[in-house]
Protein backbone atom coordinates (compact mmCIF):
# COMPACT_ATOMS: atom_id res chain seq x y z
CA UNK A 1 0.00 0.00 0.00
CA UNK A 2 1.27 3.65 -0.50
CA UNK A 3 1.76 6.39 1.83
CA UNK A 4 -1.03 8.26 0.40
CA UNK A 5 -0.55 11.32 3.18
CA UNK A 6 3.40 12.00 2.12
CA UNK A 7 2.57 11.15 -1.62
CA UNK A 8 0.07 13.86 -1.10
CA UNK A 9 2.19 16.68 0.68
CA UNK A 10 5.52 16.04 -1.05
CA UNK A 11 3.16 16.53 -4.18
CA UNK A 12 1.85 19.71 -2.75
CA UNK A 13 5.37 21.18 -2.05
CA UNK A 14 6.14 20.51 -5.87
CA UNK A 15 2.89 22.25 -6.56
CA UNK A 16 3.74 25.08 -4.77
CA UNK A 17 6.94 26.09 -6.08
CA UNK A 18 5.83 25.95 -9.78
CA UNK A 19 3.03 28.23 -8.44
CA UNK A 20 5.39 30.13 -6.85
CA UNK A 21 7.61 30.38 -9.90
CA UNK A 22 5.50 30.48 -12.52
CA UNK A 23 4.45 34.08 -10.49
CA UNK A 24 8.23 35.03 -10.68
CA UNK A 25 8.03 34.43 -14.20
CA UNK A 26 4.55 37.05 -14.49
CA UNK A 27 6.04 39.63 -12.68
CA UNK A 28 9.16 39.82 -15.54
CA UNK A 29 6.08 41.70 -17.68
CA UNK A 30 3.84 42.67 -14.97
CA UNK A 31 3.65 46.41 -13.69
CA UNK A 32 6.31 47.56 -16.20
CA UNK A 33 8.82 44.92 -15.51
CA UNK A 34 11.86 44.14 -17.80
CA UNK A 35 10.08 42.37 -20.26
CA UNK A 36 7.04 42.79 -22.83
CA UNK A 37 4.09 41.21 -22.22
CA UNK A 38 2.80 38.66 -24.26
CA UNK A 39 0.36 38.45 -26.76
CA UNK A 40 -2.99 39.21 -25.13
CA UNK A 41 -1.95 39.80 -21.88
CA UNK A 42 -1.35 43.56 -21.79
CA UNK A 43 -3.83 44.97 -20.92
CA UNK A 44 -4.83 43.96 -16.62
CA UNK A 45 -7.91 43.00 -17.34
CA UNK A 46 -7.29 40.93 -20.90
CA UNK A 47 -8.86 37.57 -20.40
CA UNK A 48 -6.03 35.91 -21.17
CA UNK A 49 -4.21 37.74 -18.78
CA UNK A 50 -6.78 36.98 -15.60
CA UNK A 51 -6.68 33.30 -16.59
CA UNK A 52 -2.87 33.40 -16.35
CA UNK A 53 -2.75 34.73 -13.15
CA UNK A 54 -5.74 32.33 -12.14
CA UNK A 55 -3.84 29.20 -12.82
CA UNK A 56 -0.75 30.83 -10.82
CA UNK A 57 -3.13 31.01 -7.97
CA UNK A 58 -4.47 27.43 -8.47
CA UNK A 59 -0.72 25.97 -8.59
CA UNK A 60 -0.77 27.61 -5.26
CA UNK A 61 -3.78 26.70 -3.53
CA UNK A 62 -4.97 23.57 -4.68
CA UNK A 63 -1.43 21.86 -4.19
CA UNK A 64 -2.17 23.36 -0.58
CA UNK A 65 -5.20 22.11 0.19
CA UNK A 66 -3.93 18.83 -1.27
CA UNK A 67 -1.78 18.87 1.64
CA UNK A 68 -4.49 19.26 3.61
CA UNK A 69 -5.82 16.68 2.64
CA UNK A 70 -2.88 14.16 3.24
CA UNK A 71 -2.65 15.12 6.51
CA UNK A 72 -6.34 13.68 7.03
CA UNK A 73 -6.39 11.31 4.62
CA UNK A 74 -5.35 8.21 7.12
CA UNK A 75 -7.70 9.24 9.53
CA UNK A 76 -10.47 8.46 7.05
CA UNK A 77 -12.85 5.86 7.91
CA UNK A 78 -13.26 4.43 4.38
CA UNK A 79 -11.85 1.35 2.88
CA UNK A 80 -8.25 1.93 1.21
CA UNK A 81 -9.89 2.13 -2.26
CA UNK A 82 -12.09 5.13 -2.83
CA UNK A 83 -8.53 6.75 -0.40
CA UNK A 84 -6.43 5.59 -3.08
CA UNK A 85 -8.94 6.91 -6.04
CA UNK A 86 -9.49 9.98 -3.83
CA UNK A 87 -5.86 11.08 -3.77
CA UNK A 88 -5.24 10.78 -7.29
CA UNK A 89 -7.86 12.92 -8.03
CA UNK A 90 -6.58 15.21 -5.82
CA UNK A 91 -3.11 15.22 -7.68
CA UNK A 92 -6.12 15.34 -11.34
CA UNK A 93 -7.68 18.21 -9.78
CA UNK A 94 -4.40 19.83 -8.32
CA UNK A 95 -2.55 19.86 -12.22
CA UNK A 96 -5.52 19.52 -14.07
CA UNK A 97 -7.26 22.77 -13.57
CA UNK A 98 -3.93 25.11 -13.52
CA UNK A 99 -2.59 23.04 -16.85
CA UNK A 100 -6.09 23.85 -18.75
CA UNK A 101 -6.17 27.78 -17.44
CA UNK A 102 -2.81 28.40 -18.90
CA UNK A 103 -3.57 26.44 -21.58
CA UNK A 104 -7.01 28.22 -22.31
CA UNK A 105 -4.74 31.14 -22.93
CA UNK A 106 -3.69 29.96 -26.25
CA UNK A 107 -7.08 28.01 -27.18
CA UNK A 108 -10.16 29.29 -24.99
CA UNK A 109 -11.97 25.83 -25.58
CA UNK A 110 -9.51 24.15 -23.64
CA UNK A 111 -11.45 25.79 -20.25
CA UNK A 112 -14.29 23.42 -21.15
CA UNK A 113 -12.04 20.58 -20.41
CA UNK A 114 -11.66 21.66 -16.93
CA UNK A 115 -15.17 19.48 -15.60
CA UNK A 116 -12.31 16.10 -15.68
CA UNK A 117 -10.30 17.49 -13.28
CA UNK A 118 -13.35 19.31 -11.52
CA UNK A 119 -15.00 16.14 -11.27
CA UNK A 120 -12.11 13.81 -9.82
CA UNK A 121 -11.42 17.01 -7.39
CA UNK A 122 -15.12 16.75 -6.41
CA UNK A 123 -15.09 12.83 -5.90
CA UNK A 124 -12.14 13.05 -3.46
CA UNK A 125 -14.11 16.12 -1.59
CA UNK A 126 -17.35 13.90 -1.23
CA UNK A 127 -14.47 11.14 0.02
CA UNK A 128 -12.93 13.37 2.40
CA UNK A 129 -16.43 14.56 3.50
CA UNK A 130 -17.88 10.54 4.05
CA UNK A 131 -15.14 9.25 6.00
CA UNK A 132 -15.25 12.57 8.57
CA UNK A 133 -18.74 12.57 8.85
CA UNK A 134 -18.68 8.82 9.45
CA UNK A 135 -16.53 9.17 12.12
CA UNK A 136 -18.33 11.12 14.46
Amino acid sequence: MANLSEMLIAFGWGGIVVGIMMGGLMGMYAFKGPFRAPKGHENYTDLNRRMLRLAHIAFIMLPLISMLYGMNIDTLQVPYVYKYYAAICMVILSVGIPVLLIAACFYLPFKYIQVIPFSCGMFALVVMAVGKISAL
